[in-house]
């Protein structure tokens, strides 16, 4: 229902509306421009503006469209849950998100120390990462744990590439261990459900999904789908070149 395009375009309050709205389409429908405005701790202009850049004339185009969303098309319905995670998967599949992962795939080939760092269900997808690469020949390590002493001072990490996973962007934990990384030199990459977190901003790097978080209480039910594919494409891009780096050494011999 929402470009991925149009997403990146969204400031921070903006962002507050499209993640109430895309997780709770349903209420939408019955909701006035004040309801909605009320529910996402913003101004009704802020709304307004938020539908324009998401291509729609005003609230009542917006209601119309969203009245109709659910209706069956050629490709099949999507289930309403689905929905952001299906708009992430078509939006990457287009060339402006294609070269962000082929440039982050670069990075990694051309590390010398290649780590994935994540705290909770992040995580685990940390350990996904580092498996992938290696897959790949790419050795790579994951830190579970975020807690731990940072590394000693002085160390060179010019060569060293370090993924962040993290849903919110936000974790504190996560956040000092970026900014003592890339203050000593290493590339970060940060992979987050927000564009706008704070994650974001500090990374050098960002592959961002932009779904809306899903939690009940301290549980986070919120999608990983757009993360391990995100994982996947970097480790097939990073066998893509290396194995056109081989076919053109090959030929030059």
């Amino acid at each position: 229902m929402f470009s991925y395009e149009r997403i990146q375009t969204l400031n921070q309050l903006e962002m507050f509306v499209y993640k109430y709205v895309a997780g709770h389409l349903e209420e939408c429908k019955t909701m006035t421009i004040r309801d909605l405005s009320a529910k996402s701790h913003v101004s009704s202009t802020t709304v307004l503006r938020f539908l324009k850049k998401m291509g729609y004339e005003g609230f009542s185009d917006f209601k119309y469209a969203l009245r109709h969303h659910d209706k069956p098309d050629r490709f099949g319905q999507v289930e309403q849950e689905w929905g952001p995670i299906a708009q992430f998967l078509t939006q990457a599949n287009l060339p402006k998100y294609r070269q962000k992962i082929s440039a982050v795939a670069q990075l990694f080939l051309k590390a010398h120390t290649r780590l994935f760092l994540g705290m909770g269900s992040s995580s685990s997808l940390a350990q996904y990462g580092a498996r992938v690469l290696s897959n790949y020949g790419l050795f790579s390590l994951a830190i579970m744990d975020p807690y731990q002493p940072q590394p000693i001072e002085g160390r060179d990490y010019t060569k060293t590439l370090i993924m962040f996973l993290s849903v919110s962007g936000e974790s504190d934990a996560i956040l000092r261990q970026a900014n003592y990384y890339r203050q000593n030199g290493a590339t970060t990459v940060a992979v987050t459900a927000n564009h706008l977190s704070t994650l974001a901003r500090v990374c050098d790097h960002c592959m961002a999904y932009d779904i809306p978080e899903k939690k009940v209480g301290t549980l986070d039910f919120t999608s990983q789908v757009p993360v391990v594919y995100v994982l996947e494409q970097i480790g097939q891009r990073c066998g893509e070149l290396m194995k056109n780096n081989k076919v053109t050494t090959k030929v030059k011999k």
